[in-house]
């Protein structure tokens, strides 16, 4: 074995340094998209809302948003408007209706309706979470169409951007999925869950731990059949992947990514969790980030000239598959059955029965 030295030696210095700062202080901060959902991307912002009902004044109590008919009324008829932020303005609409616009735009109609439905009831969890107060939308609104954030949206317009001529038949379906299971979510304990999602797990669902760093005992990983063939693929020359790095890592010092580039660690799902780049150690959600990855399961194939990445897979991987879920369906499972699946010991309940009406 050659012993390092010079400008090698200063760079084993500094993975040392990297990895026991992993050791004392965890594993560094997940990037700044944060946990997102990945579900559409590149969703237009600034969607019109006003397709679905038209603003009321309402007003907030314990960070509860409140119809002006309802405000005095029961818990539940206060939890059936939400408020929406755009990316322009807030709009005041039916719950419902809203649930109608986030399954519209965050998977095909023409997926399997038990997949559809399964989808409804894991957005109004989600959304319901943020409407009582126990999440939070980094807009300041209780909720808003950014799904990098929280949930897509489409709206009319973009409903009929999305299906043309089959407009009619595909937002029937997508009612028929909504309002057939209203008004149901998931819990755990008696508590809402956080319901996340994704596009596609390749195979295997994630620990939510691994990804944000919280351990739930209903997001954990899970077998997802049916979609383990989906691949998505990134070429550099390693000109390009070596300035793409340096730039989003300084201390990296990469020169040569056949010798800099080393994954250290996986989850069991076969995600990084580690992986050396030059001179820093950095997680594989960091790598995600910097290069704008479909997912942290990554292949790496890299030559001379080329650095060529094959990740498994679309999103954070962390509960709901919905490529999966589209599966499952296919296979004959009914939406309760596939939330059930990727949501490990959930109930799934009325909101009236949750919070009492």
């Amino acid at each position: 074995m050659k012993h390092p030295s010079g400008q090698k030696l200063i760079r084993l210095g500094a993975v040392i340094a990297a990895a026991a700062a992993l050791l004392l202080f965890g594993k560094p901060a997940p990037g700044p998209s944060g946990p997102g959902l990945d579900l559409v991307p590149e969703l237009r912002r600034g969607l019109d809302l006003a397709f679905y009902a038209p603003k009321t004044d309402g007003h907030t109590e314990n960070g509860v948003l409140l119809s002006p008919l309802s405000a005095s009324g029961s818990k539940s008829e206060s939890l059936s408007l939400v408020e929406v932020w755009n990316g322009e303005e807030a709009v005041l609409m039916p719950l419902e209706d809203y649930i109608i616009g986030v399954t519209a735009g965050e998977v095909p109609a023409s997926f399997e309706l038990e997949a559809l439905r399964a989808q409804a009831v894991a957005a109004r969890t989600f959304t319901l979470k943020h409407m009582v107060g126990e999440a939070r939308c980094k807009s300041g609104h209780t909720i808003c169409t950014d799904p990098g954030c929280c949930q897509a949206f489409a709206d009319e317009a973009r409903m009929r951007e999305l299906w043309g001529d089959s407009y009619d038949k595909y937002l029937a379906r997508i009612r028929e999925a909504v309002l057939s299971t209203a008004g149901e979510v998931l819990t755990s304990d008696g508590e809402l869950v956080t319901a996340l999602y994704h596009s596609c797990a390749g195979g295997r669902t994630e620990d939510c731990e691994a990804v944000f760093a919280v351990a739930l005992p209903y997001l954990v990983s899970v077998e997802s059949e049916g979609e383990e063939g989906v691949t998505y693929e990134k070429t550099y020359t390693a000109k390009e992947f070596t300035e793409r790095i340096n730039a989003a890592f300084p201390d990296a010092l990469m020169t040569d990514p056949e010798k800099d580039v080393e994954v250290w660690q996986r989850t069991e799902s076969g995600r990084i969790s580690l992986i050396r780049l030059g001179g820093t150690v950095r997680t594989g959600q960091q790598l995600r980030t910097a290069l704008k990855l479909k997912s942290t399961n990554v292949l790496f194939d890299i030559t001379e000239d080329t650095v060529r990445l094959t990740c498994i897979g679309s999103g954070h991987g962390v509960g709901m598959s919905q490529l999966g879920a589209n599966a499952m369906a296919a296979r004959g499972a009914d939406y309760e059955e596939i939330l059930k699946h990727y949501y490990t010991g959930v109930e799934l309940v009325s909101i009236d029965a949750l919070i009492g009406s």
